[in-house]
């Protein structure tokens, strides 16, 4: 059965994102429940982002034909489930299960940034609509962190692995049908002669070096949320299963504004996108230890939908200014940078702040959103990269 590009990416981006729903959030309460220290948890996750950074870059780069993103999106898939398997074995031995996540975290993150390319690809090629698309990701992890948190909540966190392992196999499953029609590479005339530009000649340009590292601040300072949101809720005598709706909540909003986005914010100028999801953030992070019931986190969690899917859609939406060509290494080197190498650097501050003082950890988080701000360029402009030189044009 072949499936037509619109539903394939809706197979891909549910399974990925609803196995990365249940992962995100409960892995750490699954460490949790197998024994180990908060700063030991904060450290295991840190190292699993550096590895995270590592992947996204890594496999993007092998990347030379939009063909062969389908042969790497199902080797992903594949690899992530069988080393998911393994660390179910293995998650009561600190060294195994570290080579373990190190492992994972290397393979699964570049799922992220060639599904992104393969939709980008495809919106080029047959007009799809990437923020419909994109909202089926939100909407599995919101199925993934509620519907199966809740599963979790009933039958114990020391399953948490075993649960991430069969949904990553209905995902690789998934991944093995055929589209009917394959993902072809846009051919300019006047830039097929040119490769694609290097991460490096990517970072040459100073507007995507400022946007890379605004986004980095914004989505970095999420970290002590991903890493800490369960534990300092359960500590607050909130239950698993009220965390998992919590968490489904601020996903559900953010599927909400993914269903809107193209009407809302489709004529926006990007630079006022990106103001008013770093302010959203250092007000949430900044409010986050003084939110004490579930009427009070809700507002809190509800502004996911600018402090994390605002951002997200105004890099894609630079990224697919940009020649073709630029793509996959774009998309790579904002998942690494943004999505992981900040996340990483942020969760050890957050993993030493939180024994100290949880408070001053969201607070530290707050102040790194807003750091972001200076980085927005004030001028922004759209870079179409055909080569080491660029071409400039007014937004």
């Amino acid at each position: 059965m072949k499936l037509r590009p619109y539903p394939w990416l809706i197979l891909s981006f549910f399974g990925y994102f609803c196995s990365y729903g249940v992962f995100m959030p409960f892995f750490p309460a699954w460490l949790k429940s197998q024994a180990y220290a908060a700063e030991t948890i904060g450290f295991i996750m840190a190292s699993a982002y550096i590895f995270r950074f590592a992947g996204s870059m890594f496999f993007t780069r092998f990347i030379k034909a939009a063909p062969q993103l389908l042969t790497a999106l199902r080797g992903i898939a594949w690899g992530s489930c069988a080393i998911m398997v393994y660390m179910s074995f293995t998650v009561q031995n600190f060294w195994l299960l570290c080579a373990g996540l190190w492992l994972f975290s290397f393979v699964n993150s570049a799922g992220i940034p060639l599904s992104d390319t393969l939709a980008t690809t495809w919106q080029f090629q047959v007009k799809l609509d990437y923020g419909r698309v994109r909202l089926i990701g939100s909407l599995a992890f919101m199925i993934g962190v509620t519907v199966f948190g809740a599963f979790i909540g009933y039958i114990g966190e020391q399953y948490v692995g075993w649960v991430v392992t069969a949904l990553l196999f209905c995902y690789a499953s998934a991944q093995m049908l055929p589209p009917s029609i394959m993902p072809k590479d846009h051919h300019d005339p006047d830039t097929a002669h040119i490769a694609p530009p290097s991460l490096v000649e990517l970072l040459k340009n100073p507007i995507t070096t400022r946007i890379i590292i605004a986004v980095a601040l914004i989505q970095g300072s999420h970290a002590a949320y991903y890493v800490y949101s369960v534990i300092y809720w359960k500590h607050l005598g909130i239950p698993v299963e009220t965390t998992s709706v919590l968490w489904g909540l601020s996903v559900l909003a953010e599927v909400i504004f993914f269903f809107f986005v193209t009407k809302l914010f489709g004529k926006w100028q990007l630079r006022n996108l990106f103001y008013i999801s770093a302010i959203a953030t250092g007000i949430r992070w900044a409010l986050f230890p003084f939110a004490h019931t579930f009427a009070e986190i809700l507002p809190l969690q509800l502004m996911h939908c600018l402090t994390f899917a605002l951002n997200h859609y105004a890099i894609v939406r630079y990224i697919s200014y940009q020649s073709p060509k630029a793509f996959a290494n774009l998309q790579g080197l904002y998942n690494a940078i943004a999505g992981c190498g900040s996340l990483a650097i942020l969760s050890i501050l957050a993993g030493w702040l939180y024994g100290v003082s949880p408070t001053d950890t969201f607070l530290v988080m707050a102040a790194f959103a807003f750091l972001a701000i200076p980085f927005i360029p004030r001028k922004m402009k759209t870079i179409a990269v055909t080569s080491v030189d660029t071409v400039i044009t007014e937004e």
